[in-house]
């Protein structure tokens, strides 16, 4: 009997502890995202943060960043761990709406951090050391908790479907966001001892701006319009214009000009939103990845095509060049043409694997590269054989045959025509 009583006594003893964490805590609930988090703030004085993030594994990272915006704020991202059994939590910071680096702050993980294949979860929890009143000077940053204030911001955002994503290291690359929220804790109510306690999908102890605690979705529009111009300009006015520069040039030169004025407005119209991504991550951030170095080498050289073919015309009084010279200067403008095409195709496909894009759509776009090359060759071969068999002779080929043509007098002298 005395037995079951101490049992007894052990186990309300420990839910009395849940209870008293979780009332010493905030907690939101997440529905659109199945994401709960919360924080506690010791008030122990030591100016830790504990906190506490549950969210799906198909997720790339889950975060929670103290403040109201990116620039400047302590962010806890949470991913997969290499092993795949636990979670890594990096502490990092940014100065803008750009990929968040690692900074090196003190974590302590404690039990229930685990990574859940079986229901798919991934649990963070654990204590920020030192954190509430961080101000760093490289970045600059306010302090996580402000002094003095009723209640503090935190924002919490989800990456993209991770894939296989996994890592221990605490400064691995991690996509754009998804989706993103902000919430304010109350920070009496969520100071004390004991945790975070674990969590319920009960919100307590917190309030949203605006009263919306609906999720944003993030999309990155720039990144979006770079993909699809740059595609449209692979796979349809490329092959178009190479086709009209090889076959109609020669009758039509104007049609060429605004065929290749209008190819040449969209690769740089393309170009654009691609500059401006290229700083939101550390990696592309110095313009010197694959795609972004054959990028801006391939326009370089277009430029140059472009240049090129207004002196050929020019050369040429807007008429066709027949003169050695001027057919090796159409030559080189028609090769670099077709070779800034390849370039582009090619450029596509890093692209979609520095985006990291899914193996899918990458082997969806091979195919349609693929497929314009082979519905472009019979298409050659036909407006070749056309065009072959109503060139006009030159004045060589017509100077040949005169030359070969039996003459009526030869033929008169040989069988004796003619002759008095």
């Amino acid at each position: 009997m005395a037995s079951s009583l101490r049992w007894l006594a052990l186990y309300l003893l420990s839910h009395l502890h849940l209870v008293l964490a979780q009332i010493n805590a905030s907690t939101v609930f997440i529905p659109e995202a199945n994401t709960i988090i919360g924080i506690n703030l010791p008030d122990d004085g030591s100016n830790d943060i504990n906190f506490y993030i549950t969210s799906p594994e198909w997720y790339q990272y889950s975060a929670i960043g103290f403040g109201s915006s990116m620039a400047n704020s302590l962010m806890l991202v949470m991913y997969p761990s290499a092993d795949g059994r636990s979670v890594t939590v990096s502490p990092r910071f940014t100065d803008g709406n750009t990929e968040p680096t690692h900074h090196p702050l003190r974590i302590t993980l404690h039990p229930g951090t685990e990574l859940f294949p079986a229901i798919g979860q991934m649990t963070a929890n654990g204590t920020c050391h030192s954190c509430r009143n961080l101000q760093t000077t490289n970045p600059a940053s306010s302090p996580a908790i402000p002094p003095n204030s009723p209640t503090a911001p935190i924002m919490f955002a989800v990456g993209p479907n991770s894939g296989s994503f996994s890592s221990d290291d605490l400064d691995a690359r991690i996509r754009r966001h998804v989706a993103h929220g902000i919430f304010n804790i109350d920070v009496a109510k969520s100071s004390g001892s004991g945790g975070v306690g674990t969590p319920t999908n009960i919100t307590q102890h917190v309030t949203f701006p605006d009263n919306d605690s609906s999720l944003k979705k993030s999309s990155n529009k720039a990144a979006t319009a770079h993909g699809i111009l740059f595609a449209i300009v692979a796979l349809a006015i490329a092959p178009f214009d190479t086709l009209v520069a090889a076959f109609l040039g020669r009758r039509w030169p104007k049609l060429h000009i605004a065929t290749g004025s209008t190819y040449f407005l969209f690769v740089l119209g393309a170009m654009v939103p691609g500059l401006l991504i290229s700083g939101e991550h550390v990696l592309t951030a110095k313009m010197g990845t694959g795609h972004q170095v054959l990028g801006l080498l391939t326009v370089g050289v277009m430029v140059v095509v472009v240049g090129w073919g207004f002196v050929v015309r020019r050369k040429a009084g807007g008429q066709e060049v027949e003169s050695s010279g001027g057919g090796w200067m159409k030559q080189v403008h028609a090769w670099s043409g077709r070779g800034v095409w390849v370039a582009l195709l090619v450029n596509n496909g890093l692209g979609l694997k520095l985006s990291e894009q899914t193996k899918l759509l990458m082997l969806g776009y091979a195919v349609l590269a693929g497929g314009v090359f082979v519905f472009l060759i019979p298409i050659y071969f036909c407006l070749w054989r056309c065009t072959s068999a109503r060139k006009p002779k030159t004045t060589a080929e017509e100077d040949h045959e005169l030359y070969n043509m039996p003459s009526i007098y030869d033929h008169e002298a040989r069988y004796g025509y003619g002759r008095q």
